[in-house]
């Protein structure tokens, strides 16, 4: 009997590991995010991107995606998956602490563009490069 038992076990444990799901499955396909940030029609440098999912369908690990822009104001974000998202622009803290630092972000040229940010892109397996021409004004 007790082999009978094992073979039971056996089988249950190989049925039930090909029951999880892929947690993305539903979502697409993803893509490669890629554009251009400027700001006042110059390049934005070294400024933190941030797209973040508007809806609730996507585990947790997919539903933000961040990226720092070059010297060209470019960034790149790998394996988004399409929905739309807020997009987020925000002078780079490099988390020293010092309060002029802090005080920038709050102040800076891009703090309408943070967590008020009213930017949106929309990312399809076809649109998948997306370019923001901010103001400062």
């Amino acid at each position: 009997m007790r082999p009978a038992l094992y073979s039971v076990l056996l089988f249950s444990l190989i049925a039930l590991s090909g029951c999880g799901s892929d947690p993305t499955a539903d979502l697409g396909t993803s893509v490669t995010v890629t554009g251009t940030i400027t700001m006042d029609d110059k390049p934005a440098d070294g400024v933190e991107v941030i797209f973040q999912r508007t809806d609730s369908g996507a585990p947790a690990e997919y539903r933000q995606y961040v990226a720092t822009t070059d010297a060209s104001g470019k960034y790149s974000l790998d394996d988004v998956y399409p929905a739309k998202y807020l997009v987020m622009v925000n002078e780079k803290n490099d988390d020293s602490g010092e309060d002029e630092e802090e005080m920038a972000i709050d102040t800076g040229p891009y703090k309408k563009y943070g967590v008020d940010s009213e930017l949106t892109a929309d990312v399809t397996d076809t649109n998948n490069t997306i370019d923001f021409e901010l103001s400062s004004k």
